[in-house]
């Protein structure tokens, strides 16, 4: 799995594990680990690897794999498994199999296990080792980062695979307050559309919608949740000139050093060459031709390959070809309202003295999911008197442009900066906006003491 996008800090409210690290031994883990901090994921290090007797599994960690997204398993070929390493994969893999944990292999060496001496020491247990061993592979056979591509360093491979993580846990709907009100209706239908459990053909979907009613967001949930199903995953935020791009490397052999910009480009031609069962997502397609040839390049992939195109135009997408297309439409109130107060107020309603001002926010964001999360993101902490003044300069404004929620806006703290940064491919400027006047502050009282004008309120 890849992604031209950005990395992106974030923070997983009520949640202490996103992710569980299971090592063979203790190469090289305190340095992903590192990597994975720095993304801001939260770890739990098992030091199972240690462990040469046979005993249970502590109550702590088995706390940690229940809340845990993500679990990764680092081997190593010239390392011997031990004991503690292969019990503790026998119980990661049964949360893999219920569907709660995401297992990603990690080889530091090759695909192989040392394993074999440990085996023959303890014959009752080595079937059920063996089977664990192999489904390991299996899994890792499905990843495009198991194994360090050629030509990427060791740091670039395990910022890719920090980069992957991220994206699992940053838009996976078990994620709470963090993820997208509506969500589950939205994903819904996304399956429906995607039908994965057709292997017969190269399917395309389109989603589209006005800028700033979730689109990205909404195909970033589906590529998390089913990236695991397929052999090539890649997101491009950017499909200008993807053409040019992707026929640089149509050759035979793959080139001996790839740079960051590159790999995308590179996977997706490999994927056609070799055939492989893919999972495209092409943000921001702005063009017949362009979609079309994205269409025609991905029928080259294997059978139940998916491409997911995201437009603001409806008539473009179908023009070029997709047969599956699902509008995502602003939120209604109730939703909206929630989204908001999740950013404004860290839970999922406003408090009694602020829930005029939150109603009217709602409205005067227009109802849609980005201009909702700017303007809580803005307002979060913020006294009434601040409200208020950022309130009646939209009101002055706009009627629900969401251009001036983002010039309302100047980012503050993380929080803030996770919003502002993507916002700009939506965006046409991001000049600031004049001081508010003195003559702004009067009149702004009508807002506080709900005297605005019933038409605003549709």
């Amino acid at each position: 799995m890849s992604s031209s996008s950005s990395s992106t800090s974030f923070l997983l409210l009520g949640r202490e594990v996103d992710v569980f690290l299971s090592f063979c031994c203790q190469t090289r883990h305190g340095y992903f680990q590192n990597i994975l901090i720095t993304y801001g994921i939260k770890t739990f290090l098992s030091y199972r690897c240690l462990e040469t007797r046979f005993g249970p599994i502590s109550q702590r960690t088995v706390k940690a794999l229940e809340e845990a997204r993500v679990a990764v398993v680092m081997t190593s070929g010239t390392k011997p498994c031990s004991i503690g390493f292969l019990e503790e994969l026998l119980v990661i893999l049964e949360f893999q199999e219920k569907g709660s944990l995401i297992v990603i292999p990690i080889f530091l060496t090759d695909s192989s296990f040392n394993a074999e001496e440990i085996c023959q020491q303890y014959p009752e247990k080595a079937p059920s080792w063996r089977t664990a061993l192999t489904k390991l592979t299996n899994i890792a056979a499905e990843y495009q980062f198991s194994q360090n591509p050629t030509g990427m360093g060791l740091l670039e491979w395990f910022k890719k695979i920090a980069h992957d993580i991220s994206l699992v846990s940053l838009y996976s709907t078990s994620n709470g307050l963090d993820g997208l009100v509506a969500m589950d209706r939205h994903m819904k239908v996304a399956y429906d559309l995607l039908d994965l459990e057709v292997d017969k053909e190269v399917r395309t979907i389109g989603i589209w919608g006005s800028g700033g009613v979730g689109k990205t967001k909404l195909a970033r949930y589906i590529y998390a949740e089913i990236f695991v199903k397929f052999q090539t995953c890649v997101f491009l935020d950017n499909v200008e000139n993807i053409e040019d791009k992707v026929l640089r490397f149509k050759g035979e052999e793959d080139p001996t050093v790839v740079t960051s910009s590159d790999h995308d480009w590179l996977e997706i031609a490999k994927a056609r060459r070799k055939h492989r069962k893919v999972l495209l997502v092409a943000d921001d397609v702005n063009g017949i031709e362009q979609g079309k040839w994205i269409i025609e390049y991905a029928n080259w992939f294997a059978p139940g390959s998916r491409v997911i195109l995201i437009s603001q135009n409806k008539d473009l997408l179908v023009d070029a070809g997709v047969k599956h297309a699902y509008e995502v439409r602003s939120l209604r109130y109730d939703e909206a309202l929630q989204l908001f107060s999740q950013f404004a107020f860290n839970q999922p309603y406003p408090p009694s003295d602020f829930e005029q001002l939150a109603v009217r926010a709602v409205h005067l964001a227009g109802f849609l999911p980005l201009a909702l999360r700017l303007l809580g993101s803005f307002l979060a902490g913020k006294g009434r008197e601040n409200w208020v003044a950022a309130l009646f300069r939209l009101k002055a404004k706009l009627g629900g442009n969401i251009m001036e929620v983002w010039k309302l806006m100047e980012p503050s703290g993380d929080r803030g900066q996770e919003e502002w940064e993507p916002a700009a491919d939506i965006m046409e400027g991001n000049e600031s906006s004049e001081d508010e006047s003195q003559e702004e502050w009067e009149p702004a009282a009508d807002i506080m003491e709900g005297n605005e004008s019933s038409e605003d309120e549709t």
